[in-house]
């Protein structure tokens, strides 16, 4: 994994109207998200910067999904997140909610 840092412009790498949990929703969905960027990202960079700058908006479904996602779907813990993950918007609202999903996630118990 490399030290450094990536940052991932959402507005212009992925969508300006990020939107919906899955497929269902259309394809700016919160699961293509976190499947097609941030998971491979971890994989590489030890953190993420994720710039919101150039979104119309980050609805609750889309944020839950992508970011809460990776403690509840992925096996990540809620500190690791934390600390991998950074986020630049210009509304802290925007940010706060988006720790507090990742505070309030929790992993889906594995079936076995």
């Amino acid at each position: 994994m490399k030290s450094e840092k990536i940052i991932i412009d959402v507005g212009s790498e992925f969508s300006d109207m990020p939107f919906g949990r899955d497929e269902k929703d259309g394809d700016s969905n919160g699961l293509r998200f976190r499947k097609e960027f941030l998971l491979k990202n971890l994989e590489e960079y030890d953190h993420i910067v994720i710039d919101l700058s150039n979104v119309l908006g980050c609805p609750s479904s889309f944020a839950d999904e992508a970011f809460a996602g990776l403690v509840i779907h992925e096996g990540f813990s809620k500190d690791e997140v934390l600390r991998r993950l950074s986020f630049i918007s210009e509304y802290e609202s925007v940010k706060n909610n988006i720790v507090k999903y990742i505070n309030e996630a929790k992993p889906l118990a594995k079936k076995g």
